[in-house]
């Protein structure tokens, strides 16, 4: 696994477990369509291609080896919080010979390739880089090896890291630089939870149709202007 590794964090679609919020407001069969979309959508990006796929439950890693690009890793997600989940990942991706990992989850379908990018390359000078989320978390999270290897990744999951808060980019980046661990960030994005997220997104996908088709088909099939009343 030479070069830039891309780890995708997902929980497996199934309907009726995950996109909670969503589900509550669109119905189950419509949130778990979208689900789908989203993971597939993410799964199909083509650069960097998924070269390692963290899944819950683990389960579902049987089912996942069988729609992934034929050279990427699937294991089961660790036990543990998020910070743990994230840390196992990302070394699983480095110890398999990738010289920098970047972590994303399934929720920013529309995540540009070239914030993608600008991660990766800022992480290649022995610092860390993430993609800061409008929400205070954080998009996407990449490490190169050598950072890792002087570093380590006890930060992450005993730094005392606010997960699921507004404060989790700052306390993340806090936690790294206690462990003398630089994290540059580069512009903001969003993720997807909520029904009004939903027309920004439609609105992105529609300027840039091939990052995500699936997810725009369902959201023309929706119909964002019915879900963004729903919102209001």
């Amino acid at each position: 696994m030479n070069g830039a590794a891309l780890v995708v964090l997902m929980r497996w679609p199934r309907r009726g477990e995950g996109k909670t919020r969503l589900a509550a407001r669109l119905g189950a069969d419509a949130a778990h369509a979208l689900h789908r979309a989203f993971v597939a959508d993410t799964l199909a990006w083509p650069a960097p291609r998924p070269r390692l796929l963290a899944v819950s439950p683990d389960t579902a890693a049987v089912a996942a080896a069988r729609v992934v690009a034929p050279d990427a890793v699937v294991v089961a997600q660790a036990c543990g919080d998020l910070g743990v989940r994230i840390a196992s990942a990302l070394d699983a991706a480095l110890g398999c010979g990738a010289d920098r990992a970047v972590i994303v989850g399934t929720d920013s379908p529309s995540l540009p390739h070239r914030l993608l990018r600008a991660c990766l390359d800022a992480a290649g000078d022995g610092a860390a880089c993430m993609v800061p989320a409008l929400d205070g978390g954080f998009v996407a999270l990449a490490v190169g090896r050598s950072a890792a290897q002087r570093y380590g990744f006890d930060w992450l999951h005993h730094g005392g890291i606010a997960w699921s808060t507004k404060h989790t980019a700052m306390s993340t980046v806090d936690a790294a630089a206690r462990a003398g661990l630089a994290v540059h960030t580069t512009a903001p994005w969003y993720d997807v939870d909520e029904l009004g997220d939903l027309p920004r997104l439609h609105a992105d996908l529609r300027q840039d149709p091939g990052r995500a088709p699936r997810t725009l088909r369902r959201l023309d099939r929706l119909g964002v202007a019915a879900a963004a009343d729903l919102a209001s």
